[in-house]
């Protein structure tokens, strides 16, 4: 991804002060379309949007949206005992934020590859974070969510102490 936009970004300065209006217009639509292809393979990057619960929430990317549920972890769901404050600390991280979000069996690979499917319902399977900040280890360090073994393979636990489903 890093290199397909570092060579755009050379053709985008070749392109910048010369060529007619539908060449720099055609230009512009290949960019684009090369950019969400980068973004709908292995890495996603896009702006939080509308969350769910506690573990799953809306990434807006260039050309559409996709639902995230978050890897490796478990909130408690609607209703349930610290619903709302789940809910809560997962907006407060990702609503209108730049999000970075790596699909299960994807590169450069996740915590909860070889254990979880990248696919749940209608819902990609990632991990994602905010910066360098994972949204799921915050999650489980500050008891908004426990560490789902059997999807991380321990991991969030090994890596915060939080509690584990």
């Amino acid at each position: 991804m890093q290199k397909c936009l570092q060579a755009t970004a050379l053709m985008a300065g070749a392109w910048r002060d010369s060529g007619p209006v539908a060449v720099r217009l055609l230009f512009s639509v290949l960019l684009l379309a090369a950019v969400s292809q980068g973004a709908a393979g292995a890495e996603m990057i896009g702006q939080g949007g509308y969350v769910t619960d506690g573990d799953t929430f809306e990434l807006a990317l260039p050309d559409h949206m996709v639902k995230i549920r978050i890897c490796g972890i478990d909130a408690p769901e609607s209703g349930e005992p610290g619903s709302r404050e789940a809910w809560a600390a997962l907006s407060a991280m990702v609503h209108r934020r730049p999000v970075r979000c790596v699909q299960v069996g994807q590169e450069p690979g996740t915590v909860c590859d070889h254990h979880s499917k990248p696919t749940n319902r209608d819902r990609i399977v990632a991990q994602c974070f905010v910066g360098d900040q994972d949204i799921a280890a915050a999650l489980v360090r500050d008891g908004h969510a426990c560490d789902w073994q059997k999807f991380s393979g321990g991991y969030y636990h090994r890596l915060t102490g939080g509690k584990v489903c």
